[in-house]
């Protein structure tokens, strides 16, 4: 018996590296996966490899950041897989530049995809959980970054701080349906947001001497952190952010 069985999950960004194991997690633990993605091709092989190891999974092509790609590729899960239980908000996009330098385009871009895309989620997914009756789970993808400032990334760690928030109001408002909603901050895993695909970029990159338990993040670790927030082990827990960084947002920040 898996923790998820007959549940049915939406996680987006899924495509690659953190999502990618999330999705990987879920299905094994018996859920039915949708793997959202704006890359078809990547959305595609996540499927078939969940579906390879016999569980259910369906690739979603969408940009979370667009009400009315979300709307569409929403109704498209129900049809296909049935009504919600969970829903983990990835998907995240990341210019490496100053505010300064950030141009206005830039800056709706890293919003629309980093914080717009979960308030839309949140909004089409929650409304089918209370019309379906059974609750459920929603987990947001929050970030160190989010919770202070970080030099050099414009608007993402904007988006990431308004993802907590986010993620408390929404606790909030949605508990009286029974929709626990929390968020996982991660620290750097598998690849940096930003660049082309490297799966174990981090692990090669050297001592991680800024983590107090000594190495970078893994996607795994942070499949591990989703899955016991959207799981029944959580049932009496929303409106909270579990750090997974290897201890990094304890230590106290040297000085410039």
């Amino acid at each position: 018996m898996g923790q998820l069985d007959g549940k049915v999950a939406i996680v987006t960004g899924a495509g690659q590296n953190i999502g990618r194991a999330i999705a990987l997690r879920f299905a094994a633990e018996g859920a039915a996966v949708a793997v959202v993605d704006r890359d078809q091709g990547r959305a595609e092989a996540v499927a078939a490899e969940i579906q390879a190891a016999g569980g259910r999974a369906i690739p979603v092509v969408a940009d979370v950041s667009d009400e009315d790609d979300v709307s569409r590729g929403v109704d498209d899960v129900v049809r296909r897989l049935g009504d919600v239980h969970l829903l983990v908000n990835n998907a995240a996009a990341t210019i490496n530049k100053t505010l300064l330098e950030t141009s206005l385009d830039e800056w709706e871009y890293v919003i629309g995809v980093t914080l717009r895309s979960q308030f839309l989620l949140i909004r089409k997914v929650a409304a089918v959980m209370i019309a379906a009756g059974h609750g459920g789970a929603i987990v947001n993808m929050a970030s160190t970054s989010g919770h202070r400032g970080n030099i050099g990334k414009g608007a993402y760690p904007v988006a990431k701080g308004g993802v907590l928030n986010l993620t408390r109001v929404a606790a909030v408002e949605l508990a009286q349906h029974g929709i626990r909603v929390n968020s996982v901050t991660p620290t750097q895993s598998g690849q940096p947001l930003g660049y082309g695909y490297q799966a174990d970029v981090f692990e090669r990159s050297g001592p991680a001497r800024s983590i107090p338990l000594g190495r970078w993040g893994r996607p795994e670790d942070q499949a591990s952190a989703v899955l016991f927030l959207a799981s029944d082990q959580a049932a009496f827990i929303t409106g909270v952010d579990l750090p997974c960084d290897g201890g990094l947002l304890a230590v106290f920040p040297k000085a410039l």
